[in-house]
C-alpha cells in the first residue's frame, strides 16, 4: 500500500476559498479516478493555512495510472489553471509513504 500525502500551504485568509473551490470542483473530478480519500485536514498548530490529504493506492502503478487517467481529463486540467490563476497555494509538499508490515 502507497499513501500520497499532498500538503497546500495556502495564502492567508484565502484557506476557506481555496477549500470551496477544491471541495466543489476538484474533488468530484479526484473521486472519479482516485476513490475516497483516506483522509482530508487542515493545520490547527505548527505552520498554519495548511490543508492536507491522503490518498490510499495499491502500489506506485496503481498511483501512477489513476494519476494519468485524471491528468487526461479536460475538467481536471481547467480546474488546475482556474485555481493556479488565483495564487491561492504558495507551496505544495508531495511524500509518498509506503506501508510497514507489522509483527502482530
Amino acid at each position: 500500500m502507497i499513501i500520497d500525502e499532498r500538503t497546500y500551504t495556502v495564502r492567508p485568509g484565502k484557506l476557506a476559498a481555496y477549500l470551496q473551490a477544491h471541495l466543489e470542483e476538484a474533488l468530484p473530478i479526484m473521486r472519479r479516478y482516485l476513490g475516497e480519500p483516506y483522509g482530508y485536514f487542515t493545520t490547527e498548530t505548527g505552520e498554519l493555512n495548511q490543508f492536507v490529504h491522503l490518498w490510499r493506492f495499491d502500489s506506485m502503478a496503481d498511483r501512477e495510472a489513476r494519476r494519468a487517467a485524471m491528468y487526461a481529463d479536460p475538467a481536471w486540467i481547467a480546474y488546475r489553471e482556474r485555481t493556479g490563476e488565483k495564487g491561492w497555494v504558495l507551496h505544495q509538499h508531495n511524500r509518498l509513504l509506503k506501508a510497514m508490515d507489522i509483527p502482530r
